[in-house]
């Protein structure tokens, strides 16, 4: 019966059955809420929200059905993560095992949060605007010059740890005019409009043809007389004639030069420096093989009655250069336009030129093929210079500027395939490419991207091409742009130690200790090494000042080197200076900030944020004789309810780490008393030491680490926060990348092969 239903109303039918499902299913999940979820809420939670109470202002018992909680996923997500992270029940209240957590998690996921794992949803990313970083290396590479635009352009914004978020990249007048100066700036470097010139034809005295005889260099006119010289230029246009000479001075006048173009008289010249000067001329020349330069002396004079020095007037022609053409000439192939302007075919109009200029160049710079009639709009740029007297150079180099600001330029444009799904379509090749190389390298596509997007084979030498990447020194880009970011060393630029407390840290060691950062990130990236390597690595990279900050031996030299640290207290990225220091405060250690740093940006279970109006630790009462230490202090500030359940997260990770002070040097007391590092996660397990603790991270956190760089990564990639619809994705990018131990091409492969980076919403 349904064949033969029209085609409208067949999908109608086909929508009801889906939503048909949903119901079933919806009713399956309440029922299974009612039986099992609901006794185990009503057991720990209900005393505070629900049966009349509403702290936080919650009413769990105000949700009736699967619908209602659907429609206010908003605050299922907070009930969910705070189950999950153990924020609630608060600590030492009466909790659920951690099975009911996880039974109550996967019912929160399945009801509320569910994903339909054979249509994916990839998730809407907003047109994306280059960031300045992003600008500065896409010029860079599309011109072919260093030009450094970044700081020309406003500071962007950043949303979920990055700032190459499409959601907070506005685009403002101050952007525009911003980006046409840049675009400007960076022209100006890769387009020289001045005409090439022959290098210039120097010709001394003693080349001469004609009258006159040699002296040294020179070439002496002692009588009246001509002598000649022949340059070698060809072309049309103006040229530059420079004639040195100087006279001996006799008689009342000054020895008087000609000069002629060509048998043409140009000038006479008044020779009266007795040391030498110049004489410059420019000239017009039509079409001819060369031009000859004659230099004429025409008022001789000599009276031997005269003192010496008084009685012989000569003309003394120490060089004649000729220069050109300096203008009126077309563009030609030369360094500066290498990457941009192609030779100029015989016979080829203007027009038909610059679109051979332009096509090209429109192509690379928005990163697809050109479309119909796109490049001809920029014709408008000739017309108007032909009729204000411009150039064909001028107008090439307004439409260059205007392409640098065009919005196809600026956005990241991503087209779709035409190969649709439900609800999706397959980016097309070309975005796919652009999407790739701002991943890895924050800039556009290569001419080798580009090729195998034209021609539809991106996809099948997909792996292959990752691995090209990574390998290209360009990839560095994503060491100091992803994990600048990420393990947030972009922010060592304003660390600024007290003084009195930390004198030891001095101007250049924030520098060095980012670079060992990005050195172990480096290391694994091009070592192809396993990601859990970045908190288990028993070396490092630092210098001898690093070194010795560390009380490390047998360091020399400014070099950053690979350092063993066996038989030391530090591993990985929570024994580094970048890390420790980040996360203190100017005049102490903040057990606080290292515990959320960790939760935040190693674990992806970020605590919510602090209540307002909390009191900060005030460091005065700390410094009297019997005065509390830190961790006596952060205790009794725990003690607050309000507070309790957050720090039970952060606390012991950053009293573990204590024996690191601000600086990241290793430490037994604190203001003369012994450190205690011991704690309790609230997971339950123990330790006593940093090391135990990261063993424990090692073994039982180690899944938590893995999605925390796919959910980091794949965030970066796709320029937008990651959504509950994004759930199988993440598992998937965490499943493909532990097949492989977790080595970090891995991780790239499975990101660039997700649904969310090859798909986009219909």
């Amino acid at each position: 019966m349904i064949d033969s239903f029209p085609q409208h109303l067949s999908g109608l039918c086909v929508a009801v059955a889906f939503f048909a499902v949903g119901i079933v299913r919806a009713d399956s999940l309440g029922e299974q809420y009612r039986k099992e979820i609901l006794p185990i809420m009503v057991e720990y939670c209900y005393d505070c929200h629900g049966d009349g109470s509403s702290e936080g202002h919650l009413e769990l018992d105000s949700y009736g059905t699967v619908v209602e909680m659907v429609a206010d996923r908003r605050q299922w997500k907070r009930i969910r993560d705070h189950i999950d992270f153990r924020l609630m029940p608060p600590p030492d209240e009466y909790a659920p095992n951690e099975e009911q957590r996880a039974k109550i998690v996967k019912w929160i996921d399945d009801a509320v949060f569910h994903v339909d794992p054979d249509n994916p949803d990839p998730g809407h990313v907003t047109l994306r605007r280059l960031n300045r970083t992003e600008y500065e290396y896409t010029i860079r590479d599309l011109l072919g010059v260093e030009a450094e635009v970044s700081d020309i352009l406003p500071v962007d914004d950043s949303g979920y740890g990055f700032d190459n978020i499409g959601d907070v990249l506005t685009l403002s007048p101050l952007h525009m005019e911003r980006y046409l100066e840049a675009a400007e700036v960076a022209l100006n470097m890769a387009v020289d409009l001045s005409p090439p010139r022959f290098p210039a034809k120097v010709v001394t005295g003693s080349q001469f043809s004609g009258a006159g005889v040699r002296s040294g260099s020179a070439l002496m006119l002692a009588t009246n007389g001509e002598a000649s010289v022949h340059g070698d230029h060809v072309g049309a246009g103006r040229y530059l004639v420079t004639v040195r000479a100087r006279a001996d001075a006799a008689g009342d006048e000054a020895a008087k030069m000609e000069i002629k173009i060509d048998g043409k008289s140009v000038t006479v010249w008044e020779v009266t420096d007795g040391n030498g000067s110049e004489y410059r001329t420019e000239v017009e020349l039509g079409e001819q093989k060369g031009l000859k330069v004659t230099i004429g002396f025409l008022n001789d004079y000599y009276d031997e009655s005269q003192p010496e020095g008084k009685r012989d007037r000569n003309l003394l022609v120490e060089q004649v250069s000729i220069e050109g053409p300096l203008d009126g000439v077309p563009l030609k192939r030369t360094a500066s336009h290498l990457a941009i302007f192609s030779e100029r075919q015989s016979g080829q109009s203007d027009e038909g030129y610059m679109l051979a200029v332009m096509k090209p160049f429109i192509a690379k710079a928005f990163r697809r093929p050109v479309k119909e009639g796109e490049a001809e709009r920029y014709l408008m740029f000739l017309r108007h210079a032909e009729s204000h007297g411009e150039s064909l150079g001028y107008a090439i180099r307004q439409a260059l500027a205007a392409v640098l600001v065009s919005p196809s330029f600026l956005f990241r444009e991503e087209p779709g395939a035409g190969k649709s799904a439900a609800g999706k379509e397959l980016v097309s090749e070309h975005a796919l490419a652009s999407r790739l190389s701002y991943f890895l390298w924050s800039t556009m596509p290569d001419g080798r991207l580009r090729g195998l997007a034209d021609r539809d084979e991106l996809r099948k030498n997909l792996d292959v091409e990752i691995r090209r990447m990574v390998a290209d020194p360009r990839s560095e880009r994503f060491v100091r742009n992803f994990a600048g970011q990420w393990l947030q060393l972009r922010d060592m630029d304003a660390v600024n130690p007290d003084k009195r407390e930390y004198g030891v840290f001095k101007p250049d060691m924030a520098k060095d200790m980012r670079e060992e950062t990005e050195s172990l990130f480096r290391h694994v990236m091009s070592g192809n090494l396993p990601v859990h390597t970045l908190l288990s690595a028993d070396y490092t990279f630092i210098n001898e000042r690093l070194a010795q900050h560390y009380g490390i031996q047998g360091v020399e030299g400014d070099a950053f080197r690979k350092v063993s640290l066996k038989g030391t207290p530090r591993r990985g990225l929570l024994g580094q200076g970048s890390y420790l220091t980040l996360t203190s405060h100017a005049t102490r250690t903040s057990p606080v900030l290292r515990g959320k740093y960790v939760l935040e940006n190693l674990f992806d279970t970020p605590p919510p944020p602090a209540p307002p109006n909390v009191p900060a630790l005030d460091d005065r009462r700390r410094k009297g004789k019997d005065s509390l230490t830190l961790r006596q202090e952060l205790e009794a500030h725990r003690k607050d309810p309000d507070c309790a359940s957050c720090h039970a997260l952060m606390d012991p990770i950053g009293f573990g780490l204590e024996n690191f002070d601000g600086v990241g040097r290793w430490r037994e007391n604190d203001r003369g008393k012994p450190l205690d590092v011991a704690g309790k996660l609230v997971t339950g397990q123990e330790f006593s030491s940093s090391g135990e603790m990261l063993d424990i991270f090692l073994k039982d956190y180690r899944g938590q680490f893995h999605r925390a760089v796919a959910v980091k990564m794949l965030t970066y990639a796709l320029g937008r926060g990651v959504e509950y619809y994004d759930r199988l994705a993440i598992d998937g990018i965490v499943l493909k990348a532990s097949q492989d131990d977790g080595r970090f091409l891995a991780w790239i492969t499975a990101v660039a092969e997700s649904v969310p980076f090859q798909y986009r919403r219909n």
